[in-house]
């Protein structure tokens, strides 16, 4: 009995489809940097990569029993877990001691790159995210000691809520809009009625 497989040219094709859509990322090729702690990023083994989504749909009943729904409003806050090594030298544990005795249990922002375009010393990825309030809770402590693990090293398992806009909801990039220039201008509109005159230099002059 023949089976009705896909041929070689089919798979040809296939692979030059994929390979225009770029190549499969690997799971490691991303790092997060905690801000004030840049040098962490190398014990933080496990971490989600943020995507901007919406939230949960909503159920709308119309009249004759029409059953719909339409889209929730966009996430902002998010939940992810990391995990880290402990070194001898307990820099894990400092970490956590100085988010909770520096920082108040907030640590202000963190960053994440993936797609790494070069080998140097300085982190350069090809996207770049950015997450904010950063609310790092280390449910299980300093890590489980195991008395009979001789060749495994000791993790640390913390919990993270943090906010992320996406790369649009910075300030000053949103596409091919500026949103502190706009707010700005509706400001200076609302008290003086006064506009932007001219550009240049990323120097507005208003009058």
């Amino acid at each position: 009995m023949k089976n009705n497989l896909p041929t070689l040219q089919a798979y040809r094709r296939q692979y030059e489809t994929s390979k225009s859509l770029g190549a499969a990322m690997l799971a490691c090729n991303a790092v997060l940097v905690p801000e004030g702690f840049e040098n962490l990023y190398v014990l933080i083994q496990n971490f989600q990569r943020p995507m901007v989504t919406n939230n949960d749909a909503a159920d709308v009943d119309y009249a004759r029993g029409l059953a719909a729904h339409v889209a929730g409003v966009p996430k902002t806050s998010f939940e992810s877990q990391w995990t880290m090594i402990e070194t001898e030298s307990g820099v894990i544990a400092d970490f956590a001691e100085k988010i909770v005795n520096v920082y108040g249990g907030i640590l202000p922002s963190a960053r994440i790159y993936d797609g790494f375009v070069g080998d140097g010393n300085e982190i350069k990825g090809q996207r770049e995210y950015e997450i904010i309030d950063c609310a790092v809770t280390f449910a299980d402590g300093g890590g489980e000691i195991d008395s009979a693990s001789r060749s495994q090293i000791l993790q640390v398992q913390a919990g993270c809520r943090y906010m992320y806009f996406g790369q649009s909801g910075k300030l000053g990039s949103s596409g091919s809009e500026d949103v502190f220039a706009n707010v700005l201008t509706n400001a200076l509109n609302n008290f003086g009625h006064l506009t932007p005159q001219s550009s240049g230099n990323n120097v507005t002059i208003y009058g």
